[in-house]
């Protein structure tokens, strides 16, 4: 808008051109009566000076150009480019003739100037005090300009021509141009053609930034130019006198636009309240300014204005809170300060619920006294968090009402036997507490996890082995000999008691045991045992568990066995002394910790160890030997499948060879003079885990796999039996009348808040409402059952709960069979 208006001056200084006559305007027009040649026969008239016009000018009866009359001068110029006018430095002279000043013309400009013919349409009627302006516009419109050199009376004008490369080149013109005080600056403004330079202060404005916005509108460098005053507010102006004028307007017109009045001064009241809570009052009109504030610079932004002075001297209004009176110091902008105090009281109503201050309220899913320390930590966190906040954005109160309220407004305490919290805090608290606890308490799903361990083991045992032995006994003074090999197949024995052993007794034990007889000497010479012993078992076992999602359970089924210590008592007959020492254990201890991701995967910590005891012992004191197997691991399993998640193959091979050296190798015949046993040990353990998510909100999932577990109990332990510990299982007497699939009407207990109406009221009135509110929960709970799986659910009636208590689970009956 700036550089438009800037356009628009500029254009109103440059000459306006000659005005147009119509067609029937010559140059023959008859000069009036009164007037006098200035310029007769193409020389000045009364001076003797002027040049001669041409032989054209001479001929009788041609109008003179330039005739006086009066105050003002008659110009008639030539109309036609064939008609000899007057040239300009005919002009020149007439113009010195006219205002009696003087005029120098330097020798590169006067061929121009000859050559150069003044010609306008028209007749032309200009006042003598304004003729040397008229003098310059037709100078400045051929191009020339005049430079005044010298002060007054000694000053001379020379004309300088504007195209002669001399001038540009070197800069002359400017060199040449006049300082003009900025006070007589309106005395050129009709000099078009008078190069002036000039000083203008704009106190409002950056004048380098605006020199630089402006730089486009200079065309001419070599006449034209503006530059900043040092680091002063003043711009350096020079060009020609009207240009430079109009100039200077408009520098400062916008100077003026850019003056920022003062802000006015801020103003302070003091708002008492009546009804609402001030924190909660000054909250909300907080909000609400500076909403206004950001969507009125969106619609600035929009509408594409920029920011202006005015709007960013404005400051936003600051409201303190004084609790000890329930009142409102407000700072503000006179202009804003009526509407906050006209929000304000819009808030400050009356509402026709009284604001409560205590109240209780009963959780459903998660334990009173966890959830009361949760909550307390939050707010005290986020107080911490608030405060630093406001510190950090200036807002923090003085005074009364420094620092935060949250923890001072809120109190939560935890009420274990009826599991509930007792809160209180005014309402907009309360309501955000209350929003922080039902998030808080739901219920979490359930996981239950299914674990198999498979141990497949195999033992395989091999004993070959040959003894032999022979005997010589000898008579008196006679030489006998014998020989035997022993690998444990038999003991020997001395028969006649000589030191001579002549009996090989064989230990009996599993396996073929054969040998030869001999009467003489050696009652066993050949023994020989073969054995071969094969053993397989598979174990299986199933821990399972349900655990809730994000927490932790261990399941753990041990044998235990006793062992003692013996002490020595002391005496003569070393008595000694059995005590109980402890149990050794060994079973299986599973522990473990699902997370349900949110694509239904779960992320288990499986910690599972088996052991078990290998054999028996024969001494009390010392504790049979045992086998554990330990497997702790985080994996990520899907919901329902059966995944391994470890295992362990053990495969063990042991030979054990006694044999005669040199003998027991050799081929065929080395196996009687040795004995082999070759055992093979395989042990395959599998560990498997299949999760299952219980996720359904009325615990159905969790009664399907309820049911089905106790069906194939009843096939185990029979119907009877299971019936001890479930009465409603199965219909009729008979175990194998089970009827069909029967889902337990799960009934929700009361939760929530409680009705400050209710509160205090007696046990048995009480009771009477819970019992009202489960029968309609149950009818509709049923109904939409019925929709779902077709099955009948009959909610039990409060004539069959004669003691009078809600029951949780209510099985209904279907038609399924007949009793039998």
């Amino acid at each position: 808008m700036i550089a438009t208006l800037l356009a628009s001056l500029l254009l109103s200084a440059s000459p306006a051109p000659a005005p147009a006559v119509t067609a029937a305007s010559t140059s023959a027009a008859v000069a009036p009566a009164s007037t006098t040649p200035l310029v007769q026969n193409g020389r000045g008239g009364g001076g003797g000076n002027a040049a001669a016009s041409g032989n054209s000018a001479n001929q009788e009866g041609a109008v003179p150009p330039i005739q006086a009359e009066g105050d003002f001068f008659i110009l008639n110029f030539a109309e036609k480019e064939d008609d000899e006018g007057m040239s300009l430095l005919e002009f020149i002279k007439a113009c010195e003739q006219a205002t009696g000043l003087q005029f120098i013309v330097p020798k590169e400009a006067s061929d121009e100037l000859k050559n150069e013919t003044v010609r306008m349409i028209g007749t032309k009627r200009i006042p003598k005090q304004d003729f040397y302006s008229f003098f310059q516009i037709i100078m400045f419109i051929h191009n020339f300009a005049c430079v005044e050199v010298g002060a007054p009376p000694l000053t001379v004008t020379v004309i300088q021509s504007l195209a002669s490369s001399n001038a540009r080149t070197q800069g002359s013109i400017r060199q040449k141009s006049i300082y003009v005080l900025p006070e007589e600056l309106d005395g050129y403004a009709d000099q078009p053609a008078t190069l002036i330079t000039t000083v203008v202060t704009l106190p409002h404005t950056d004048v380098r930034q605006l020199s630089n916005s402006l730089r486009s509108l200079i065309t001419d460098q070599n006449t034209l130019n503006m530059v900043p005053a040092g680091n002063s507010d003043s711009l350096i102006l020079q060009g020609f006198g009207s240009y430079i004028v109009q100039l200077a307007k408009l520098l400062f017109l916008i100077d003026q636009e850019s003056i920022i009045p003062p802000p006015d001064p801020p103003v302070f009241d003091y708002v008492p309240l009546e009804f609402a809570s001030a924190d909660d009052v000054s909250d909300m009109v907080e909000q609400l300014l500076e909403a206004s504030q950001e969507a009125e610079q969106v619609a600035r932004q929009a509408a594409g204005e920029t920011t202006t002075p005015q709007a960013r001297n404005q400051s936003s209004a600051k409201i303190i809170v004084d609790r000890r009176t329930n009142s409102l110091a407000v700072v503000a902008l006179p202009k804003d300060l009526p509407a906050i105090k006209e929000l304000i009281a819009r808030l400050d109503t009356e509402v026709i619920e009284p604001e409560r201050s205590y109240n209780v309220y009963t959780l459903a899913n998660v334990g009173a006294e966890e959830l009361a320390d949760v909550l307390e930590s939050f707010l005290e966190d986020a107080a911490r968090v608030t405060d630093s906040a406001n510190r950090s954005s200036g807002s923090s109160q003085q005074g009364g009402s420094s620092g935060s309220s949250s923890t001072e407004e809120v109190v939560v305490v935890p009420e274990p036997a009826t599991n509930s919290l007792l809160i209180a805090a005014n309402k907009t608290r309360y309501a955000e507490v209350v929003q922080l606890i039902q998030d808080l308490d739901r219920r979490a799903d359930q996981v239950l996890i299914e674990t198999a361990l498979i141990e497949l083991s195999g033992n395989d045992f091999q004993d070959i082995g040959v003894e032999l032995g022979f005997a010589d006994l000898p008579g008196t003074s006679e030489t006998g000999g014998f020989g035997i090999t022993s690998w444990g197949l038999s003991t020997l024995e001395d028969l006649d008691l000589d030191g001579i052993p002549d009996a090989r007794v064989p230990t009996f034990a599993s396996g073929i045991t054969a040998g030869i007889l001999d009467g003489d000497d050696f009652a066993l010479p050949f023994l020989v045992r073969l054995l071969q012993t094969r053993e397989n078992a598979n174990v299986l076992s199933v821990p399972s568990i349900l655990v809730n999602n994000n927490d932790s359970a261990t399941v753990s089924t041990l044998d235990e066995r006793p062992f003692t210590q013996i002490t020595a008592t002391g005496g003569v007959s070393g008595q000694t002394q059995e005590n109980f020492q402890g149990y050794q254990e060994a079973g299986i201890t599973l522990t473990i910790s699902p997370s349900i991701s949110a694509s239904r995967y779960l992320r288990l910590g499986v910690e599972l160890e088996v052991s078990n005891f290998l054999g028996s012992t024969t001494n009390a004191s010392i504790p049979p030997p045992r086998v554990t197997r330990r497997l702790q691991t985080t994996i990520n399993v899907p919901d329902g499948d059966t995944m391994i998640i470890g295992g362990v193959i053990t495969n063990n091979t042991t030979l054990l060879r006694q044999q005669t050296p040199w003998l027991g190798d050799l081929p065929i015949i080395g196996a009687l003079f040795r004995r082999d046993q070759e055992t093979e040990d395989r042990r395959t353990l599998y560990f498997f885990v299949t999760p299952h998510i219980l996720a359904d909100e009325d615990f159905a999932d969790l009664a399907e796999i309820s049911y089905r577990k106790k069906l194939e109990a009843s096939d185990i332990i029979g119907a009877d039996r299971l019936r001890v510990i479930d009465p409603d299982f199965g219909i009729g007497d008979d175990e194998n009348t089970l009827m069909g699939f029967e889902v337990p009407l799960y009934r929700r207990p009361p939760v929530g808040e409680v009705d400050p109406a209710d509160v205090g009221i007696d046990a048995q009135r009480r009771r009477e409402m819970l019992d009202g509110a489960s029968e309609k929960a149950a009818a509709k709970q049923a109904a939409a059952q019925d929709a779902v799986y077709g099955i009948n659910m009959v909610p039990e009636t409060p004539e069959t709960t004669a003691s009078g208590a809600t029951p949780e689970l209510v099985p209904a009956a279907t038609s399924g069979g007949d009793d039998q």
